[in-house]
């Protein structure tokens, strides 16, 4: 990270608690003159947090906000994980991250994982811009080998779309779907989305990068660019979500999940994933290059396929294949 990138962090760690800061106490902290300081409140606003200035009181954030704390998750995890999780502040991306690390030699153990603070450069599917304001949502990576090769990886998005779903309404969300292949939603609007990228050979070894993003505080500011119907976590509960703590109960019910996931296969997730499914018995969409085709939606199939009805026949299609929405005919 360069000096610059640390000061800037040092600056939002100080303004995090919420209170006013004088630019003298400011300067002083990170070794700059008052004058430079407005630079990085700049730079700060442009990650998505609102920072605003009072003649005679200094800089303030609307609200306060909580910063992953690499030690306090790591507390709540089980012990023999420790020394598995590394976090950053800023990142392009944690899948890109860590899919670099990979091809540079690095060593991943199974379960291993990236977090962030925001990211310059999400992706979400289909090559689609993911919005990645600095501490207030989740940006995760989880490293997964597949010892069978990438024919493992059928069905991993059900796996973690309904552990992060069982996570969400556990936090006391109600109203949580999912819509095929990875796709979270709570009163019909997305709350989160999974990433797999997938490294390695067909029949070798292969490796599983697995992104998982969730929208837990999102600014306001962000409605206008994305083109979707969205909701945060904080939106849907009555408490205060207490953001570290979350997620190291996430990355714990991944973790047990995908190793249930290598013993039992897909199999123990049918039924929980059909517990929150959005499409099951609704009339969709599917596009497959230029040519459109309508049915019913039948739930899940064993291998993690989506099953659809049409004319009178079931067929089965593959994330990758097709592009689905709900169809509004």
């Amino acid at each position: 990270m360069s000096r610059r990138n640390e000061r800037m962090i040092r600056v939002i760690e100080l303004l995090a608690d919420g209170e006013f800061h004088s630019g003298e106490h400011i300067g002083k902290e990170i070794g700059v003159s008052r004058t430079a300081i407005s630079q990085y409140i700049k730079d700060i606003q442009a990650l998505g947090l609102d920072v605003f200035r009072i003649t005679g009181k200094g800089y303030k954030l609307s609200q306060a906000i909580e910063l992953l704390d690499l030690a306090r998750i790591e507390s709540l995890l089980n012990r023999e994980a420790k020394g598995s999780v590394a976090l950053e502040r800023i990142v392009t991306s944690t899948n890109d991250v860590m899919r670099d690390r990979l091809q540079n030699g690095y060593t991943f153990k199974a379960g291993e994982v990236l977090l962030a603070e925001a990211q310059t450069a999400g992706r979400g599917r289909r090559g689609k811009q993911w919005y990645s304001p600095f501490a207030t949502n989740l940006y995760l990576s989880m490293y997964w080998p597949l010892g069978r090769g990438m024919s493992a990886a059928m069905g991993l998005s059900i796996v973690v779309g309904t552990l992060l779903a069982e996570a969400i309404k556990n936090a006391g969300v109600t109203d949580v779907a999912l819509k095929w292949p990875n796709d979270v939603l709570v009163k019909g609007k997305k709350l989160a989305g999974i990433l797999i990228d997938l490294e390695g050979q067909v029949i070798d070894d292969a490796h599983a990068i697995i992104g998982v993003g969730v929208n837990l505080s999102m600014p306001e500011w962000l409605a206008t660019p994305i083109d979707q119907a969205w909701t945060d976590l904080q939106s849907e509960l009555t408490t205060k979500l207490n953001r570290n703590e979350w997620v190291a109960d996430l990355i714990t019910r991944i973790r047990s999940g995908l190793a249930m996931f290598d013993e039992q296969g897909l199999e123990p997730f049918i039924k929980r994933w059909l517990d929150y499914d959005d499409l099951f018995e609704r009339n969709v969409t599917l596009t497959m290059g230029s040519k459109n085709l309508h049915g019913i939606a039948k739930g899940i199939a064993s291998d993690g396929a989506l099953c659809v009805a049409i004319d009178g026949t079931v067929k089965h299609f593959h994330a990758g294949e097709v592009s689905l929405r709900y169809d509004t005919n």
